[in-house]
């Protein structure tokens, strides 16, 4: 496409090397500077070469070369002045009008990444605790890795370099473990599928071509559910206000933000029914926020056996004394934090008890491995705990049991073949 230039606003101060020429070379601050019209725009870079005869000419037919290009449709800013802040700019004023698609050599991953990131956090499709994992991962690993990288270096090399580097950097005095390492490639394999659908580079475009993840340590490897007896012991060294809680957390194994954001209402007392609707989670700033469950099948209802109801009428007298919007409340009436609950609560209960420490989370697999150790139906340990089918419980938990009452070992079998 041949373009117009006005080249009458030179008019006036043309002298020399610019008399009726496109554009002018300018002396400015001592250095060779270009100026012309673009995309009806005025450019005005420099050279970055001083000023003297020769690299006047030298740039005159530089300049003269831009006019030719422009003039055929050629010119592309980025190729000539790959170092303007103004790239970007006329890139894309470039892309409008000549239709020119974006190619993964001039795209930098800095340049896309928060782009994308605004594109997803709009869309809705992720909660906000997702987002601020991203947010996280996007400003502490890979912006500041891949920030001056295009999209055309990324290959499995590149990807190992940025692995070590990301080791090297031990945020908070810790080394970043091969599980958290794997969960960042995530957003960054979602970077790249998004630029390659919104540019149209195909299914050729596949940085990750060889690139294996890294192995990871079972997570549930290290799991110390607690005995029945133990919990008796840490429930013991408790605060009164605290004891109704912990036993409900050992007894109904609900995650910590679902027992959190429990409401009155969301008990049935005459059908002896929990409602579990919602979590207390954290939004895309990091601040406490109300949201759905993990996922659907975590919104469920319980049929509260006795012991579970033994527990939650002792709580039910604790939140009669608040009346408050939560059933579960701090000792002065405001929704509870569970980080001071871990420190000022749990861990001095634990040592009190005497007991090694691990993290609240234990009450939940302790529910799960006390039900299993009871001889109790997988399926109805899985819908209490809110999972999809019984895989994760007898996946995880079942090593957690070494004689499940008693006939773990086959000895059930035998019976059973001895008596025909």
């Amino acid at each position: 496409m041949k373009m117009q230039q006005d080249s009458s606003i030179f008019s006036k101060r043309k002298t020399g090397c610019n008399k009726n020429q496109f554009g002018s070379v300018r002396k400015i601050n001592g250095k060779v500077y270009i100026d012309f019209m673009y995309l009806e725009e005025r450019v005005r870079e420099s050279s970055n070469l001083p000023w003297n005869k020769n690299n006047e000419k030298e740039v005159r037919r530089l300049l003269n070369k831009i006019e030719e290009a422009i003039l055929s449709g050629t010119f592309r800013f980025a190729e000539v002045f790959p170092l303007s802040k103004k790239k970007d700019f006329y890139t894309e004023k470039e892309s409008r009008l000549y239709g020119v698609k974006k190619i993964p050599d001039t795209v930098l991953i800095g340049d896309y990444i928060w782009y994308w990131y605004g594109l997803l956090r709009d869309s809705g499709r992720v909660k906000g605790r997702t987002l601020l994992g991203y947010k996280s991962q996007l400003r502490s690993y890979i912006h500041p890795f891949f920030e001056k990288i295009t999209f055309a270096e990324l290959n499995t090399v590149l990807f190992d370099k940025f692995i070590s580097w990301a080791k090297k950097q031990k945020l908070r005095n810790k080394s970043i473990s091969n599980t958290t390492m794997n969960k960042i490639f995530i957003p960054l394999r979602m970077i790249c599928k998004e630029a390659s659908i919104e540019y149209g580079w195909g299914s050729n475009y596949n940085p990750f071509y060889g690139f294996k993840k890294l192995p990871e340590n079972d997570p549930y490897e290290n799991l110390l559910p607690l005995s029945i007896q133990e919990q008796q012991l840490i429930v013991e060294n408790l605060d009164n206000h605290w004891k109704p809680y912990f036993e409900i957390a050992f007894r109904l194994g609900l995650r910590q933000g679902e027992q959190i954001a429990l409401r009155p209402g969301d008990f049935d007392w005459n059908k002896g029914l929990l409602h579990i609707r919602r979590a207390i989670t954290r939004d895309e700033k990091g601040e406490k926020a109300v949201g759905d469950t993990k996922n659907r099948y975590s919104r469920r209802t319980i049929k509260l056996i006795p012991t579970m109801l033994d527990a939650i009428s002792k709580q039910k007298e604790i939140y009669d004394g608040f009346n408050g919007q939560y059933f579960f409340c701090s000792q002065t009436g405001d929704l509870i934090d569970v980080s001071h609950l871990m420190k000022c609560v749990w861990r001095p209960a634990l040592e009190k008890a005497k007991i090694k420490y691990r993290d609240m989370r234990q009450t939940r697999h302790s529910f799960a491995t006390n039900a299993l150790s009871c001889g109790e139906n997988p399926l109805w340990i899985s819908k209490i705990l809110g999972h999809r089918n019984t895989d994760m419980v007898i996946r995880v938990y079942s090593k957690y049991i070494e004689n499940i009452n008693g006939f773990a070992d086959g000895k059930k079998l035998d019976e059973i073949y001895n008596e025909i």
